[in-house]
């Protein structure tokens, strides 16, 4: 458990997240130091911090994750484990606010999208920042207010009749919010596949990661989903007849994280 100021410290923590992922480029450089001082004021984050930077090598994943590596296929691509995105997340933010990276120049050449950088923006936040947060929270196992998680308590089968109303209440809005996603896929999937100005090769690609997005959608999987709105964002990026589906794909997205 958590005293009241360190229980405070985490939400500002997942507060400065928030405001990073939901904003532009705008004031990134407040927004970077303020994650970077919730950090440091918490012993909780400091410390899980330290611990994940056991046996890390920043300049190594850097190099793993970066679009220009020849193994990425092109696309950004996270470090698997979750101690190494946090290590490797609060290592970047660092170097960005040591200004050894420039952020604008790190997004637009690991993210880049035709429609502006402000999606290029939002492709960073999606797949780096929502996941870094997620990461946290998992490793703490605390909820976005701080709280402490409760593992099943074995020893007692009691539980109110409030408490299995409210969890079957989330848990059916969470399947709907991927109903809903899974009908967007096969909207837009219908879209592409009619449309006769697209190139063959592109559209069996365009394809190819909607079928692949589907069925993590099927396994409610939020890493790979992340992960394949990159090349997808990059192919319909060229074709702004689909963008309203895109968009709305999007935000049904953005809709299961809050």
């Amino acid at each position: 458990m958590f005293t009241d100021e360190e229980k405070q410290n985490i939400v500002d923590f997942f507060n400065a997240c928030n405001d990073m992922i939901e904003g532009r480029f705008i004031l990134s450089d407040t927004k970077v130091s303020n994650i970077l001082k919730s950090i440091v004021k918490s012993e909780t984050l400091y410390d899980l911090y330290s611990r994940c930077m056991n046996g890390f090598r920043f300049a190594h994943t850097l190099e793993f994750c970066k679009a220009s590596n020849p193994n990425n296929g092109g696309y950004f691509q996270m470090p698997r484990e979750e101690k190494d995105i946090v290590a490797f997340v609060t290592c970047l933010l660092l170097e960005v606010d040591k200004r050894n990276i420039n952020l604008q120049t790190f997004v637009t050449d690991n993210f880049y999208s035709a429609d502006g950088y402000n999606i290029s923006y939002n492709n960073f936040a999606l797949l780096v920042l929502v996941e870094y947060k997620t990461a946290v929270k998992n490793l703490l196992g605390v909820d976005d207010k701080g709280n402490v998680i409760e593992t099943e308590d074995f020893s007692s089968n009691q539980v109110s009749i409030e408490e299995t109303v409210e969890e079957a209440k989330a848990n059916e809005n969470t399947k709907i919010l991927f109903a809903n996603l899974m009908l967007s896929i096969v909207e837009l999937q219908n879209s592409i596949n009619e449309d006769s100005k697209i190139k063959y090769n592109e559209k069996e690609e365009l394809l190819i990661v909607l079928k692949a997005l589907n069925r993590a959608v099927h396994i409610e999987d939020l890493i790979i989903i992340n992960a394949l709105l990159v090349p997808l964002e990059r192919s319909l990026s060229k074709n702004k007849r689909h963008k309203d589906l895109y968009d709305k794909l999007k935000l049904l997205i953005a809709d299961i994280y809050y």
